[in-house]
């Protein structure tokens, strides 16, 4: 493979989804060189190094940033490091893959999508909601179909036992290294935005209901929301609710409900299918069990190629698309906060383009 083609990967945070993903995606692929990865510790970042066959590790992320052998940077850290990171990337004139959740609040979205604007020439993306590379093309082009119909309604149901344990908080639980994210609210967020727009009005309630003790049985304070409603009006008129708690114990339920004039769609995430629900039929019909191919590194370097033979390139979420589920989670911030219903099309004067 040619030099043009050719793609050096450097790591910054190479955990979680990085190993269970990413990593294995890019390790197939031809024309990828893993070059350089920086972890939180030197010893986590030999193990990355000699598991995936990285050529050398880095003792800061800013060697990672400045290495002239380095043509795209994969951030894999909490959120509260994206947007730094991010920045610093698109200003060294190198391409860059977030991981999601895109950054602690609005302010931050906002400035990563300045940075992405300034260099146009760079990819700027975010990892996507797995729900949306899974679903996506069954869910619109049912949307469009006549066999739905008009879409009346939108209902989500997220309940897992995520903030359960009475003695073991996650980096999810602390806002210092969360922001405003709170438990798959930010991944049903970006699905609900590209299957059926944005939110144009909502309000929100969030509670924490469950203490939290360290070693010595003292209480810690939990300031990320351990349940969230959202009720509003989707761009188009559309009803929405949404229920998100990581409090049920020995339970689980995470599904979207789309209730449309013909049929009513119900994509389980749990047992992983596409029911169709017809309104003159008792009984209901699986329209997809398999749902697409997880190809989210394979666009990104496909851009990435494209951007560098002058090409047109598109990946979804860029910036500016991230931003908009960043806003949602600012809005039901400042709902819950205030006690008010906030209305997205003119809440902000930054309002970014659709």
């Amino acid at each position: 493979m040619n030099a043009l083609e050719r793609i050096r990967v450097g790591f910054i945070g190479a955990g979680g989804i990085c190993e269970q993903r990413h990593l294995p995606s890019l390790a197939k692929m031809p024309g990828v060189e893993l070059v350089a990865v920086c972890n939180r510790s030197p010893e986590s970042s030999r193990r990355v190094q000699e598991k995936w066959e990285f050529t050398r590790t880095a003792d800061d992320w800013q060697q990672i940033v400045e290495a002239s052998d380095i043509d795209a940077v994969f951030i894999g850290t909490w959120p509260y490091r994206h947007c730094e990171l991010s920045q610093a990337t698109l200003a060294a004139e190198k391409h860059v893959f977030c991981q999601a959740r895109m950054c602690m609040d609005d302010t931050e979205a906002l400035e990563m999508v300045a940075a992405s604007n300034a260099h146009p020439q760079q990819v700027a993306m975010v990892c996507p909601s797995p729900f949306r590379v899974r679903w996506e093309r069954t869910v619109r082009e049912l949307l469009a179909s006549e066999r739905f119909g008009r879409l009346l309604s939108v209902t989500v149901i997220s309940a897992n036992g995520a903030n359960r344990n009475p003695v073991e908080i996650s980096w999810r639980e602390r806002r210092d290294l969360s922001g405003l994210n709170i438990l798959q609210v930010g991944i049903y967020a970006e699905t609900l935005n590209a299957w059926c727009g944005d939110y144009s009005s909502l309000t929100a309630t969030t509670s924490v209901s469950l203490n939290k003790r360290d070693a010595l049985g003292r209480t810690i304070e939990i300031d990320v929301p351990q349940t969230v409603s959202i009720t509003g009006t989707l761009s188009g008129g559309v009803p929405c609710a949404e229920f998100h708690t990581g409090l049920a114990a020995g339970f689980e339920r995470a599904e979207i409900l789309l209730c449309g004039s013909a049929a009513t769609c119900r994509v389980d995430l749990q047992t992983q299918q596409v029911e169709l629900h017809s309104a003159n039929s008792s009984t209901g019909e699986v329209i997809d069990a398999v749902g697409d191919d997880w190809q989210v590194e394979s666009e990104f370097l496909a851009a990435v190629r494209a951007a560098r033979r002058g090409q047109s390139w598109q990946v979804s979420p860029s910036f500016t698309e991230a931003a908009r589920y960043m806003r949602k989670m600012q809005a039901i911030h400042d709902s819950a906060r205030d006690a008010r219903q906030v209305n997205l099309s003119t809440w902000s004067s930054r309002c970014l383009e659709s």
